[in-house]
């Protein structure tokens, strides 16, 4: 919650103030701490003088009841705007004998057209018969004046927006309420409150909000998406969303919601993620370094979070472009003081694509239900969630020549899941509680695999002083696994996967760490997890010690307005080394599907970094990383290349049956023999991160990365892995111009991978490829309306992109879409 105002925020015009013709605006930004006082008033532009002078020195007297977060008093960054009038020609109350009666009452409240967020701080002014009576506006957007009767013409100002008028008749002895919507100069639906005095416990995350989630072209709006434009992560091919994350197989990245694993993340696997965008309120990405609050995974971590919504929030959310349609609503549900937010989406590319063939149809859709109750530190939530993903092909038999054929499905992929949560803090301990049921299923021809998964988890943060922070927790998981084949007359629904029955797995964690700060310059946290698992016939059990440490070196002595978002003119100095344990996956996980036997052993990673962050100038920070990762073992990686150019053939997937003719079956035997044996792997590189961070200007970053990935051969000698790119360049950049436009454009490089020649193993490289992309998005505002329309193109210079060694492709992929908020 913002901070509320505790004393009087009007401000007189002195007598000395010269002489005004018209009204002038003066916007601060003031900074409350978390007792409420005003610690720092910095004047905001364009500059007022001197009454930039009388409303710093008014400020400076203000008093707050403190923004709280998460039930917690925060420091916060606000921006106060006051409107200094010019003197009115006639007096405000007539002093002598028949002059006008006050007896008409003026009543109502500003609200901001096309978002319906109050107007506070707005100065209303009311004229009638040449008088002028003025007012201002309260927090919550409230005015009430006093004047005469009769024909009154009523001006808003108020600072970034449009100045307002409206013609009103006051009555004698009556009070007339009304509601004025305002509009502001420019319109941005993905403003931010950004806290001040922001802790740094992580030496390897990223963080993004806002427009840095929704609207960085070539990412189709999507908030995961946008993780392909970060350090450390290359790409298979670049239309499919799956990362490359410091050189590890796509399989050893999670993607979660909230902590929990999601099983399918994109549509169709290449298309938008299966979470309503408007869900998540920032991305966490760890390319290394996760902290121990995250198992399972020996690579990178992508986490969405969501947040709580407020009790009295209301938002009705629409988005249709060419490929699906979705909805986000939100309302509070009275009586039980609770929020509900419902939310869903249709896609429909089989519509497009039956432009082109009618030999396949595409369609998805993915819903959420959730409902959160109680407060931040003492609440609940219920979040319900789903997904599912169609692909539909001529029913067997069918003549290949048909024009028209009947279609069925012979791809499905879904899944479900209930979300149930409880928080409750005591003073300087806080308990969270969380249940997860689910189920996933996938089908595949006439065969299909389902899972019925519970997953409980417990956790206790306890603070015995400012300086001490403690956590320690418990997660368990019992997944079931049913498997049917439509063509079978015997066999169970036991589920055999490489001679094993898979059927039941097991799981059960412990982990603790802590949070010290031993002085105002370290912060020390070091944590552990222990994971046991059990697939029916192999336990396994993986130890993960993990510690980082960060050093506040010095505080830059930069210009008061020239430090990074929250304030921090720090130079920090950053490292960590930890073990990460994982079982074996295949290397695209499938819903049900994306547990290997254990018996192949635990997949582990010893990953080490070393780091240091710098503030540079207004908002803009720079951070650079150096790694090493050490994998052993490695299995299940994805593996494209052929080991000879002599003996090449076909990769297979795990468990699929190569052709009968001996070459065939040799080389797809040797691919096979590559996946299951088990391998040592190693990466390492230094990464780079030139970030702004703005609410309202220009913000991107230039992300590049050298790095190297490699894989033991069975001689001892290391080899290029197959999608070991040298070079990762990406730079992002949005602009916000005038008349609520804006434009962003996205610059990829990515240098080559690997490719088999005469030569040997991976000796040579394909070409690297270029893209470009471009976003365009014009905001508009229709009575209570917000309306987005926005192109996204991707590729627009029709680049071309090498994906195997002389073949390449060339695409463009155009968006079209309109997005309308109320």
């Amino acid at each position: 919650m913002p901070p509320q105002p505790l004393t009087a925020t009007t401000i007189e015009t002195p007598v000395d103030a010269p002489e005004q013709t018209s009204p002038v605006v003066v916007r601060v930004k003031i900074l409350v701490d978390s007792a409420g006082n005003v610690k720092k008033i910095e004047p905001l532009p364009p500059a007022q003088p001197p009454f930039d002078d009388y409303v710093v020195a008014a400020a400076r007297n203000f008093k707050f009841k403190p923004a709280s977060f998460k039930g917690k008093n925060v420091a916060v960054e606000i921006t106060f705007s006051h409107t200094f009038l010019p003197k009115p020609k006639l007096v405000l109350a007539p002093s002598k004998p028949g002059g006008p009666i006050i007896d008409a009452i003026l009543r109502g409240k500003l609200v901001e057209k096309g978002t319906r967020v109050p107007v506070a701080g707005a100065t209303v002014n009311v004229e009638v018969a040449g008088e002028r009576y003025t007012g201002e506006a309260d927090l919550r957007g409230r005015f009430r004046l006093a004047g005469p009767a009769g024909d009154a013409v009523v001006t808003v100002h108020a600072a970034g927006y449009r100045k307002f008028m409206q013609r009103e008749k006051l009555q004698s002895r009556q009070e007339l309420a009304i509601a004025y919507y305002v509009e502001r100069e420019r319109y941005d639906p993905y403003e931010i409150l950004v806290f001040a005095e922001k802790k740094r416990e992580e030496i390897s995350r990223i963080t993004l909000r806002g427009p840095e989630i929704r609207q960085v072209p070539g990412t189709f709006g999507d908030p995961f998406r946008v993780i392909q434009a970060l350090p450390g992560v290359s790409s298979i091919v670049s239309l499919l969303p799956f990362p490359v994350v410091r050189g590890a197989s796509p399989g050893s990245t999670g993607y979660m919601v909230d902590g929990t694993r999601v099983p399918l993340l994109y549509h169709l696997l290449a298309g938008p993620s299966v979470i309503h965008p408007e869900f998540i309120d920032e991305v966490q990405f760890y390319p290394g370094m996760a902290p121990v609050l995250y198992g399972g995974y020996s690579a990178g971590v992508v986490d969405g979070r969501t947040r709580r919504a407020f009790k009295d929030e209301k938002v009705v959310d629409f988005d249709v472009n060419m490929l699906q349609a979705g909805a986000f609503v939100r309302h509070p549900v009275p009586g039980i003081d609770a929020t509900a937010t419902v939310a869903g989406r249709l896609g429909y590319p089989g519509t497009m694509i039956s432009l082109a063939t009618d030999q396949v149809s595409l369609s998805y859709w993915d819903y959420q239900l959730r409902l959160d109750g109680g407060t931040p530190r003492n609440g609940w939530t219920i979040f319900a969630f789903g997904a599912a993903d169609t692909v539909e092909t001529p029913a067997p038999g069918t003549p290949p020549d048909t024009v028209d054929p009947p279609l069925e499905p012979s791809l499905r992929l879904a899944f479900n899941r209930l979300d149930l949560r409880y928080q409750h803090a005591d003073g300087k301990v806080e308990h969270n509680a969380r249940v997860v049921a689910g189920n996933d299923q996938s089908l595949a021809g006439t065969t299909s695999i389902e899972t019925w998964l519970v997953e409980p988890q417990w956790r206790t943060r306890y603070k015995p002083t400012p300086e001490l922070e403690l956590l320690v927790g418990a997660e368990g998981s019992f997944r079931y696994l049913l498997s049917k084949d439509a063509t079978a007359t015997t066999g169970g629904p036991q589920v055999d996967l490489f001679g094993e029955d898979l059927s039941k797995q097991y799981l059960a964690s412990a982990l603790a760490e802590a949070l010290w700060r031993p002085t105002p310059r370290w912060l020390v946290r070091p944590g552990v997890r222990v994971d046991w698992r059990h697939d029916g016939t192999t336990a396994a059990t993986g130890v993960d010690p993990r510690l980082t440490l960060r050093y506040h070196l010095l505080s830059l002595d930069l210009p008061k307005d020239a430090t990074t978002t929250g304030g921090d003119r720090a130079v920090w100095l950053k490292g960590g080394v930890g073990v990460f344990h994982q079982p074996p996956r295949f290397f695209l996980p499938l819903p049900g599907l994306d547990v290997m036997p254990l018996r192949f052993g635990l997949l582990r990673s010893i990953q080490s970094s070393l780091g240091v962050e710098i503030p540079v100038a207004s908002s803009v920070g720079l951070n650079v990383e150096a790694y090493y990762n050490d994998m052993d073992p490695v299995v299940f990686d994805l593996q494209t290349n052929a080991q000879s150019v002599i003996n090449s053939g076909p990769n297979v997937l795990p468990g699929t049956v190569p052709d009968q003719s001996s070459n065939q079956t040799s080389a797809a035997q040797r691919a096979i023999d590559r996946l299951f044996a088990p391998q040592k792997g190693r990466a390492y590189g230094i990464e780079m991160l030139l970030r702004r961070q703005s609410r309202t200007g220009v913000y991107g970053w230039i992300a590049y990365t050298l790095s190297r990935s490699e894989r033991q051969q069975l001689d001892g000698t290391f080899a290029p892995y197959d999608y070991d790119r040298t070079h990762l360049l990406n730079v992002v950049a949005g602009m916000p111009l005038p008349r609520n436009w804006d434009i962003g454009v996205r610059f990829q490089y990515q240098s080559g991978k690997p490719a088999t020649t005469t030569a040997g193993f991976n000796t040579a490289r394909t070409d690297g490829y270029m893209r470009i992309d471009v976003r365009i998005d014009k905001r508009a505002v229709w009575n209570k309306w917000l309306f987005d329309f926005y192109v996204d193109l991707t590729n627009i210079s029709l680049l071309p992109e090498e994906v195997s060694p002389g073949n390449s492709i060339r695409y463009v992929l155009p968006t079209v879409g309109v997005r309308g908020r109320l």
